[in-house]
């Protein structure tokens, strides 16, 4: 896929055009918003590859699943056992219609949504049969804050019946359409906030009094508010992008090695953060749990690309693979031993979960991989194995983008563009800080600027050291 990007008043970008290519290149010194490029591209593509209908099917659902649970039953309502575990059977079939939500047209909307509806009066009817006595005799351990267990169980009773019927109301309105546009405002907005950790939209916005907008030259574009998100895209390219597989992030290794104690915080949301009164955030980026999900599943089939992963894992290069349990650890095998990722290499746990992405079939063709700073505690030597490996991929179908000031990564690709010519028409090279007037400077006189920016500590330094 080859896009031509526009970033107007988003962040430090005032008005920034980038080109994403097979191999696309965001080089450039620090605090010149490469990274900043980078999330902000995945958290669009990511929301644009979901499945809008089912991410707003489970929005309108979820506010009826919640509150069922909410719903308390003590012992002294005498509510027959029987009848609520059918009751529960019941809330499960609408969560599971929910999240079986397959993408389609608008003749699978229509069916689901008439057996969503179908759903929710079943339910409705089992919680219309829930006998709530009155003048029921309070018990003190079913207090809590200062209100009795059944005047609590009354008041979520009336609120999950209004729920239900909101629910059927909102599905019997509801148009294929509408659905995938609420759904992706919804997913954008909440990858944006999630992967920034950002309280509201605003904190994207660059200049009050200008516009804020993104826009992908012949496939639509985003326009920034206060809060909210307004799109116009393409639908057929947005049916195009949703085939690819896959969108991942990868960003610094020390994330791996801290695995089990940031999920043990996401577990545990008391841990986090308020931003407002919807968001609580972790501190952590959302794309690192997103990365986490998708290894939790081993695609099948064989391996997509098993020359580049037998390389990887080679006693040449890592010697070894990181691998995860049934448990969900990963642990770095080598020679027969097991090695905990706290206990393992900052460079070969770069190295290892970009082999582990290939071994699991998270990337194949079409598969879009987001890498910030890929050279991030890797010897020269490895960072140049890097490259060729990220490239090769790209030659196989992968679409790459990588955020860099390695000089030795640029080096290799001014190299191997020297001797392969025709692998030019892959690449797109963005200099960064962006200045609109080198957008359109050709392959050789980009990369010559991105170097010597680059190297001129370096060639400072070795002047000084010659008088």
């Amino acid at each position: 896929m080859t896009l031509n990007v526009t970033i107007k008043n988003i962040g430090k970008l005032t008005d920034a055009e980038i080109r994403i290519g097979a191999f696309t290149v965001l080089a450039g010194p620090n605090n010149t918003g490469k990274s900043f490029v980078s999330k902000l591209l995945y958290s669009l593509f990511n929301a644009m590859n979901a499945n809008h209908v089912q991410i707003h099917v489970n929005n309108l659902v979820q506010p009826v699943i919640n509150c069922f649970y909410r719903l308390d039953r003590p012992a002294h309502l005498n509510v027959e056992k029987p009848q609520m575990s059918l009751e529960e059977s019941e809330v499960e079939k609408l969560e599971i219609l929910a999240k079986d939500c397959a993408p389609g047209g608008p003749k699978e909307l229509d069916e689901l949504i008439k057996n969503l509806i179908h759903q929710a009066s079943a339910i409705e009817k089992r919680v219309r049969e829930i006998h709530l006595p009155e003048g029921v005799k309070e018990e003190v351990e079913g207090r809590q804050n200062g209100i009795s267990g059944t005047t609590r169980m009354k008041e979520t009773h009336e609120e999950l019946k209004k729920s239900l019927d909101k629910l059927k109301q909102d599905l019997s309105r509801g148009r294929w359409a509408a659905f995938t546009v609420a759904g992706m405002q919804y997913k954008t907005r909440q990858n944006l906030i999630h992967n920034f950790q950002i309280s509201t939209l605003s904190d994207l916005v660059g200049a009050e009094d200008a516009p804020s907008e993104l826009m992908f030259e012949g496939f639509g574009k985003f326009e920034f508010s206060s809060d909210e998100i307004e799109f116009a895209v393409d639908e057929i390219l947005l049916q195009e992008l949703q085939r690819h597989s896959n969108v991942v992030y990868l960003e610094s290794p020390v994330y791996w090695k801290l695995k089990n104690a940031l999920e043990d915080l996401r577990r545990n949301p008391r841990r986090m953060f308020l931003t407002g009164e919807r968001e609580m955030l972790s501190g952590v980026p959302e794309y690192f749990y997103d990365l986490i999900t998708a290894l939790s599943f081993r695609r099948t089939g064989g391996i997509a690309f098993p020359d580049l992963y037998k390389k990887l894992t080679d006693k040449d290069i890592m010697g070894g693979k990181i691998a995860i349990s049934e448990s969900g650890n990963f642990s770095f095998q080598e020679n027969g031993c097991n090695f905990t990722l706290p206990l393992t290499a900052m460079g070969i746990v770069n190295m290892g979960i970009l082999a582990l992405l290939i071994e699991r079939n998270i990337l194949d063709k079409d598969t879009f991989i987001f890498i910030d700073e890929p050279e991030a505690h890797l010897h020269p030597a490895w960072q140049v194995v890097m490259a060729e490996t990220l490239f090769e991929l790209s030659r196989h179908g992968v679409n790459v983008v990588i955020a860099t000031h390695s000089v030795d990564i640029l080096k290799w690709l001014e190299v191997h563009v020297k001797k392969n010519p025709e692998d030019k028409k892959l690449i797109a090279l963005n200099r960064f800080p962006v200045n609109s007037s080198e957008v359109d400077e050709n392959f050789e006189m980009k990369m010559a600027n991105i170097k010597q920016e680059l190297t001129k500590p370096f060639s400072d330094l070795y002047v000084k050291g010659l008088l």
